[in-house]
């Protein structure tokens, strides 16, 4: 059973440390205007512990520095934003995350009081779940809370290690993300329609493995649509593919009527500006070109997948929606979902900044902080992050 806040007992005074996920993007040294949705998810959190007299030391990683100090992934402008968003609290920023100067500032801290401490990730400790690594975390304070769903698939030492070391308990970010995609995962509304996109392939080739015979419908775009494609023998000219998931993709029942993929792609020479713009059909993609988006032939019969749906789940975008020309096929998907008015769970970094920056955020049901992590419990794994939480420490 997952322990709760309530199991920790008396916090005052107590020195709580918080995994959290602030993994946002930065764009000019700043979190961007929308980006800060990681940041409010975990302020309920935030509230209660300050509102018992814990003495609050935040944990998180932002991007892969690859376990060095690169001030580039440095956490400070992530302390700024949330500065502003938490007045509530007294914040004050950590410069680093392990050794005596931060177990004192640990130690300093007035109840009620928190502070958010330097990147994990600038030690290799952190990825490598090495113990020696938790061990020192876990002396910067005496209980472990987990709010950081969206890593709880991770086997790192902020993730798996501080709950052997330390009395732990779930946040109520974790808590409410595992009571809602339970419900989503044991008892989902039918018609049942899943739209799969983005970047990252694998955990997704899961799903779809998982629910295509359970679900009406699974629309797919992205590097997994490419692979897919790229599985039938469909030429995908330089588009990014998972050339390691095509065995397993050409396993799949690929002419099932469940499984929805591009009839049309955007093309462009370029993954970073539009260069050779073009509307193709599917197998017409010249060598020299990348898939950036889907098109509109193949958006509109999405469309008609979408308006079928009692329940949508939604992770990753059809294209590249980062650069404005190729955007064009996930805005009427999105827009689609929007109108909707079946449950909506939506997840996934990407995404849910897309979703925010084109004002459709609202118009979801719930929406996950993991992508990956969501992704796995749907298909029904255990999570590292929620398993070692579930053991007594």
């Amino acid at each position: 059973m997952l322990p709760t806040l309530k199991n920790l007992g008396d916090l005052k005074s107590k020195r709580v440390l918080v995994r959290v996920d602030f993994n946002v993007p930065l764009k000019g040294g700043r979190v961007p205007p929308g980006a800060e949705w990681r940041l409010r998810a975990v302020l309920p959190t935030l509230d209660y512990l300050a509102g018992r007299g814990a003495r609050i030391i935040i944990l998180s990683h932002l991007g892969r520095p690859q376990g060095k100090k690169d001030l580039r992934y440095s956490l400070y402008p992530v302390f700024l934003k949330l500065a502003r968003l938490w007045p509530k609290g007294q914040l004050v920023f950590g410069d680093d995350v392990i050794g005596s100067r931060m177990i004192k500032l640990s130690k300093s801290l007035k109840n009620g009081q928190a502070a958010l401490l330097e990147n994990l990730r600038f030690y290799s400790g952190e990825e490598d779940n090495d113990p020696a690594f938790a061990q020192e975390l876990s002396r910067l304070g005496e209980f472990y809370v987990n709010d950081a769903f969206a890593a709880s698939h991770r086997d790192h030492a902020s993730i798996v290690g501080l709950p052997k070391l330390l009395k732990s308990a779930a946040g109520l970010l974790l808590e409410k993300e595992v009571a809602v995609l339970s419900a989503v995962r044991n008892k989902p509304r039918r018609p049942l329609v899943f739209i799969l996109g983005g970047a990252k392939a694998e955990t997704k080739l899961g799903l779809v493995k998982e629910f295509l015979p359970k679900s009406e419908a699974i629309v797919l775009g992205g590097v997994l649509a490419n692979t897919l494609l790229f599985a039938r023998g469909i030429a995908v000219g330089r588009s990014l593919i998972e050339e390691r998931l095509i065995s397993e993709a050409k396993k799949l029942e690929l002419t099932s009527s469940r499984l929805h993929l591009p009839v049309d792609v955007v093309v462009s020479k370029s993954l970073t500006v539009a260069s050779g713009v073009a509307v193709k059909p599917v197998g017409r993609v010249a060598a020299d070109e990348y898939i950036v988006d889907v098109g509109p032939d193949t958006a509109q019969l999405f469309e008609k997948v979408i308006k079928t749906a009692r329940m949508i789940i939604w992770n990753g975008t059809m294209g590249l929606t980062e650069i404005q020309p190729f955007r064009a096929g996930s805005m009427p998907v999105a827009r689609s979902v929007a109108g909707v008015s079946a449950e909506k769970i939506v997840g996934g970094g990407d995404l849910i900044n897309f979703l925010a920056e084109e004002n459709l955020l609202d118009k979801m049901t719930y929406v996950s902080t993991g992508g990956g992590a969501m992704m796995e419990f749907l298909a029904g794994e255990t999570l590292p992050g929620i398993a070692a939480l579930e053991k007594p420490y």
